[in-house]
């Protein structure tokens, strides 16, 4: 199972992963009497060179977590990069079955 480096630090990047975004405004939602749906998954990268070719930053999704885990996976193959970070609002939100988060946060 893959343990992924994380942080809920909005200001914390790392410059040589694709980085997996995880948010939800369900607190919003509850505390307004709407039930929320799922924890939603954005994807998104820094500018990259990969073999003297520059991949340029950009950003993908909204996704569901496991498909921008895998989406993450076939990007990181594809462009080279060294990993797959986790950027998540709150640790609370995880769920085992995505995988494990590192003991501690920080992405370096």
């Amino acid at each position: 199972m893959t343990i992924y480096q994380w942080t809920t630090d909005d200001d914390e990047v790392a410059l040589d992963a694709i980085i997996v975004g995880i948010g939800s405004d369900e607190k919003a939602f509850t505390a307004a009497g709407i039930e929320y749906g799922e924890v939603l998954a954005s994807i998104y990268w820094p500018d990259w060179i990969r073999q003297g070719d520059k991949v340029k930053a950009s950003l993908e999704g909204p996704y569901s977590v496991p498909e921008a885990l895998r989406r993450a996976d076939e990007l990181c193959a594809l462009w080279a990069y060294n990993r797959v970070v986790i950027a998540i609002q709150d640790r609370a939100l995880w769920r085992p079955e995505w995988g494990r988060l590192a003991e501690l946060e920080g992405l370096d």
